[in-house]
């Protein structure tokens, strides 16, 4: 049997593991380049060799910087001061969707969804508004304004990685680069919600599981300052990078940034080390291997060859589109993380077998990735509303369809603008 058919072999039983669920998803993507050296695929210090990559020790980074947004109260009262004004439910819907996508651009979508759960019940109790009609607007921007910034969600450093990586360094991703997609898609929707929102979101009474707004009154307000000028400065660090070559590597600024909050004590050692998404680690250190893999056997050309045979040579429009559907699809039912990690490699591989610029392709597999709105197991955010707003899993299905099918149409007529094929 040749190295390719191995590959794909371990890569069909990975998928398979992911979407069945009933395994550990770390343990899952931790056992995928073990038996990729115990098969003669790759060499030993090939498994660990991804744990050292930029793009994990940004992510550390960043973990701790949240953490501390978080912590301190700051993601609580920047919520508090966005909805203060606003009490219509047209209003509410777009300004919890706006503020959700703003924030879980630069913190972690879960972490947002979480904190604002509460803030949302409240308003929701106060202006007498069913709470599914702001939490399912709620859930779904955190997810697609993850779009907005590189550090927005594991699926972003994964298309990075794989951008950077498979071109050899020619090609780099910026900080804002996949804004160009996801403002315009976080713009789009929120027309959505605001127009037909009402009538795509089911009525229904809120649960009895309520969150409890939590107490920040006792921490200091230095902390808060501090904590704000940190991630003001590390966030301006990585924009300006892309302008100023003296300044150090992103993940280098993300670590000096996670270290300033410790040092400052705002976040102990042991709380700073709480914060890594270890999970999100594993995902990009350990599936990257198999991605490698698919490349250097020959495995990830075989695809693409099967996909251009099935679609008729067909044009990289349609490939990308196809390839978009599919991540979704994917991504509704098993992790977005591992989509996006199994789809990217495959993504460049066949986009670069019609001799077509690959970033188009591999970005609109993250993009689909991150659109993870129809169901409640898509993200672990999406599970958090279920008990506070009494929402079934047919509640997700109808907006989650609309907010997909917005952006699809954004991606398709923006990713071949600002990224030509030829």
């Amino acid at each position: 049997m040749s190295q390719a058919t191995i590959t794909l072999i371990i890569l069909a039983v990975a998928i398979t593991l992911f979407i069945v669920d009933k395994f550990p998803m770390g343990l899952v993507a931790f056992c995928v380049p073990l038996v990729l050296y115990f098969t003669g695929i790759i060499e030993a210090k090939d498994i660990f060799e991804s744990v050292i990559n930029s793009n994990v020790l940004l992510i550390l980074g960043m973990c701790v910087i949240g953490a501390a947004f978080f912590k301190t109260g700051l993601a609580y009262t920047t919520s508090r001061l966005m909805l203060k004004h606003t009490k219509s439910q047209k209003g509410l819907m777009l300004v919890v969707f706006l503020l959700a996508g703003i924030m879980s651009g630069f913190v972690s979508n879960s972490g947002t969804v979480a904190i604002l759960i509460p803030i949302v019940m409240g308003i929701a109790s106060g202006a007498e508004i069913k709470p599914i009609k702001l939490l399912l607007p709620l859930v779904a921007g955190a997810t697609i304004g993850a779009d907005i910034s590189i550090i927005g969600s594991p699926g972003n450093l994964i298309a990075k990685n794989t951008i950077e990586e498979f071109s050899n360094g020619t090609m780099t991703v910026g900080f804002f680069e996949y804004a160009k997609i996801g403002i315009p898609m976080l713009i789009a929707v929120s027309v959505l919600y605001y127009f037909v929102g009402d009538k795509l979101i089911a009525d229904r009474d809120a649960g009895d599981s309520v969150s409890k707004e939590q107490d920040y009154s006792n921490i200091p307000h230095w902390q808060r300052i501090t904590t704000l000028v940190v991630m003001v400065l590390t966030i301006a660090g990585m924009v300006m990078k892309d302008y100023l070559s003296f300044l150090p590597p992103i993940h280098i600024t993300a670590c000096c940034g996670a270290v300033a909050i410790v040092l400052a004590g705002i976040l102990s050692e042991k709380e700073a080390f709480a914060s890594f998404e270890i999970l999100t680690v594993f995902m990009l250190a350990f599936m990257m291997p198999l991605g490698n893999a698919l490349n250097s056997t020959g495995a990830g050309k075989m695809i693409a060859d099967t996909v251009i045979s099935l679609t008729g040579n067909s044009s990289p429009t349609v490939l990308m589109a196809a390839l978009w559907i599919l991540t979704w699809g994917l991504t509704q039912v098993m992790s977005n993380t591992a989509a996006c990690t199994l789809l990217c490699p495959i993504a460049w591989t066949i986009a670069e077998a019609l001799g077509a610029d690959p970033r188009a392709v591999v970005i609109a597999v993250f993009i689909a990735s991150s659109v993870a709105v129809c169901t409640p197991m898509a993200i672990p955010a999406n599970s958090m509303i279920i008990g506070p707003g009494n929402v079934r899993f047919k509640d997700f299905i109808k907006p989650g369809l609309a907010v997909s099918a917005v952006c699809f149409v954004v991606s398709m007529i923006l990713l071949p603008i600002f990224y030509p094929f030829y």
